[in-house]
């Protein structure tokens, strides 16, 4: 049989095609198939990138897809291709009594599988991109930290009682000299800085809301008995007035008692009588004032006066455990803080394992069927926070930094999912989010208590608020806090600064 020979073309020769006329579609060579063709391997150049701090993202995604599937997808498309031919030819072998002729002489020769070579290039590869995601995280780091490291807005601070035009603003607080404080710390005893209390002037006006913020508890069903409440408006720069219902009596303030923890703690830092660094504690003191955890709370009060829950004591012993823990007492009384009692913990301590007080915690309690337990008055809940917010308590950067713990986020997306939250059932729940508002709450099963600071953007209402309940009725109830601070809210920011003189 003759065989029709073509002329070869000028250029590249394409190879013998077989002259038989077969039905069935000839082998397509391995360049000329319609699959995906194989990625190069060449070495990745990296291009550079036109603006890191918006690609960053985009580059680590598509770097990493590329690391977890390039190789795996390499050797599964090689497979499958070798699998797809060998399978193509051995149907053909059957069919036909004449062996399938390659289009390319040298595809007689076994195909091989296509493996992949680590040289020293496929190697600088993948150093080319792990340096790329190095690069791009640093710098996305360093471009980003004015951001993360920017600290919240200023707390506000009470112009004190002194003529002060309305024009003229405070100038941002100092550090205090280090001849002050090292005069301070050299002070014998271990006590509260300001000895003076403040001297505002009783408001008739003010003492109508009060009157009708107790008739808004007993409108509830509430009992008025054991209720307290003291209201400072300090709005205006050159009286500040108050007003209050049984402010002046001892009540179980629950938590309100850390706010007391915190300007001991900060005075025990800066008198050196703590050693250790601040930030030491700066967990504890977020988790005490924030979310006001017990813990926390007891590991500030052991740090400042130097004791340690544990066993009962005896004799000598249990006299010099008592003195320590009860200074914390003594740190306020001296400044005429008359009669407050702050030493005694909150309960349940998970860390201790305790319900209730035990061991020596139960003998500072005293007599159980009448237990001593801590006892703050509403006044002087409302001075403490006075002093912090004219930055007096300890230092002026002590109170700064107390004045940021005690800051509360009213928006409820910032608290709403969060169970242990301080501000729904409390004095902030019902009060407008565009406002600045710091407080810290008490609750147990049988009282309620929050003493806050509330200051609009505008000035026009700047006071505080301090609500103490000692009975379980306030403790079930979550309406008469936010019903009472809402009344004050509206009252005050109606009247605008206060206009006496």
């Amino acid at each position: 049989m003759q065989v029709e020979r073509r002329r070869r073309p000028i250029g590249p020769q394409r190879p013998i095609e077989s002259r038989r006329q077969s039905s069935e579609r000839p082998v397509q060579s391995r360049r000329q198939s319609t699959e995906r063709r194989v990625p190069s391997r060449r070495p990745i150049q990296t291009r550079r990138p036109i603006d890191l701090l918006q690609k960053s993202l985009s580059i680590l995604e598509i770097i990493w897809v590329n690391l977890r599937s390039s190789a795996w997808y390499l050797r599964l498309t090689d497979r499958a291709k070798i699998h797809a031919t060998g399978v193509i030819q051995s149907r053909r072998r059957q069919s036909s009594q004449r062996p399938i002729e390659s289009r390319r002489q040298s595809s007689q020769r076994p195909v091989q599988s296509r493996r992949r070579v680590r040289t020293k290039f496929s190697r600088l590869k993948y150093r080319n991109i792990l340096c790329l995601i190095a690069g791009a995280i640093a710098f996305f780091w360093l471009v980003t930290m004015p951001f993360r490291t920017r600290r919240p807005p200023e707390p506000p601070v009470i112009l004190t009682q002194q003529a002060v035009s309305p024009q003229e603003t405070l100038s941002p607080p100092t550090i205090e000299p280090s001849e002050n404080l090292a005069a301070r710390q050299s002070e014998p005893t271990f006590s509260y800085n300001i000895k003076t209390p403040p001297n505002p002037v009783y408001s008739q006006e003010l003492q109508e809301i009060v009157d009708e913020s107790v008739k808004i508890a007993t409108s509830k069903g509430l009992p008025a008995e054991p209720l307290s409440i003291t209201l400072f408006d300090v709005s205006n720069s050159k009286t500040h007035t108050f007003a209050g219902y049984q402010n002046q009596t001892l009540r179980f303030p629950a938590s309100v008692a850390k706010l007391f923890w915190m300007a001991a703690f900060y005075s025990a830092i800066e008198k050196g009588i703590i050693t250790q660094r601040e930030s030491a504690f700066k967990d504890d003191l977020e988790q005490m004032i924030r979310v006001s955890n017990n813990d926390a709370a007891s590991r500030i009060l052991d740090k400042i006066t130097d004791t340690k829950s544990g066993d009962r004591l005896a004799g000598e012993e249990l006299q010099t455990w008592l003195k320590k823990r009860t200074q914390i007492n003594t740190f306020f009384q001296s400044a005429g803080y008359n009669d407050i009692r702050i030493s005694t913990k909150n309960y349940p301590i998970y860390y201790l394992r305790q319900e209730g007080p035990i061991g020596r915690d139960l003998q500072l309690r005293g007599d159980a069927s009448q237990p001593i337990r801590n006892q703050v008055t509403t006044d002087q809940a409302a001075r403490l926070i006075y002093e912090i917010y004219t930055r007096q308590a300890v230092s002026s950067v002590a109170s700064r930094k107390m004045a940021y713990l005690l800051t509360r986020d009213l928006d409820p997306k910032a608290w709403k999912n969060d169970p242990s939250n301080s501000i729904q059932g409390f004095l902030g729940e019902s009060l407008p989010t565009n406002i600045y508002f710091g407080s810290k709450v008490g609750y147990t099963s049988t009282s309620r208590s929050e003493a806050a600071f509330v200051r609009t953007l505008d000035d026009r209402a700047i006071y505080i608020l301090v609500v103490f309940a000692d009975d379980p009725a306030y403790a079930k109830d979550e309406t008469a806090f936010p019903a009472i601070s809402r009344y004050v809210f509206d009252r005050l920011n109606a009247r605008g600064p206060s206009t006496l003189q």
